[in-house]
């Protein structure tokens, strides 16, 4: 019987199965391999304390990060690529290349450091399915993180609007590409996922699923339905059990949703009362004369 090891990961969300990449691949690539695994979320101190997310441990050895991970259940379970010829590795690396050179500046962009994603949905997202205070602690980092990638891949320019510009062009080139290659198969090789479809996948969902304020760049992918239609098909197959509901801010959306109720309630109020102490203001001095009911 195998032996069960422990895949430590951050939680998903809106039918995401994390808000991570690496952790989106990790689990993917184990489903497609079907390694015995114990998935624990980072939702307690300990946790958060002692793993970085994705990490995979087995017995007292722990392998953080994706490709590390992917090495190591290379050695105990195969290579998910074995199939390919070396034409299709060669082509597999180039695209993977591609991906994780040129998509993943644009998620760690869209994540922390638009302002208005970061500061209206990424960071309250994590401040509330992180533990106190790590969730502090991790999601400084991460922005600090994110800004330094953007730092290094345009160090010229200072402003945001400028590297969003740039940004959106990067994700539009790259998009085109992986599209084009895809076509209208079901996956890059053949019918079943290979590693690509791994990376692929995993840097596409969060476009296709997280509701990001500023989602200009996210509704790219509207220009390549056929991109859409293979985040759909590997959810249908990979992650039906990944439920779809809101988790973490849908009570704060209802609160807020109250709070404005409650917002209109008041300035109604407000404007009746400060009307009516106009009116009373300017009967008193005479300005103004109410006709006799009598």
């Amino acid at each position: 019987m195998a032996t069960t090891s422990t895949l430590h990961i951050i939680d998903g969300d809106y039918g995401l199965v994390s808000f991570d990449v690496g952790c989106i691949e990790s689990i993917f690539y184990a489903r497609l391999k079907q390694i015995p695994l114990e998935i624990k979320f980072q939702n307690n101190l300990k946790s958060c304390a002692l793993y970085n997310a994705p990490s995979w441990q087995s017995g007292d050895s722990t392998v953080e990060k994706f490709p590390n991970i992917m090495m190591q259940w290379k050695k105990t379970h195969g290579n998910l690529d074995e199939g390919l010829n070396p034409k299709e590795a060669s082509e597999t690396l180039a695209l993977i290349n591609l991906v994780t050179m040129k998509l993943f500046p644009v998620i760690e962009f869209l994540y922390w450091v638009d302002q208005r994603n970061s500061e209206e949905f990424t960071n309250r997202w994590f401040m509330k399915a992180l533990p106190f205070p790590f969730n502090y602690s991790y999601t400084k980092r991460k922005r600090a993180e994110a800004l330094q990638l953007v730092e290094t891949l345009y160090p010229v320019d200072t402003d945001l609007d400028v590297v969003k510009d740039f940004i959106t062009k990067t994700a539009t080139q790259c998009l085109s590409t992986i599209s084009t290659r895809l076509g209208k198969s079901k996956f890059f090789y053949g019918d079943n996922p290979q590693i690509l479809d791994v990376v692929v996948y995993a840097h596409i969902a969060p476009l296709v699923k997280l509701p990001f304020p500023a989602n200009d760049i996210p509704s790219l992918l509207s220009m390549w339905p056929n991109l859409t239609e293979f985040v759909k098909r590997i959810d249908a197959k990979y992650f039906s059990d990944v439920k779809r509901e809101v988790k973490y801010l849908a009570v704060e959306t209802t609160l807020r949703q109250n709070d404005d109720e409650v917002s209109y309630a008041a300035i109604f109020i407000l404007v009746v009362s400060a009307t009516s102490l106009v009116v009373g203001f300017a009967v008193k001095r005479g300005f103004l004369k109410l006709p006799s009911m009598f």
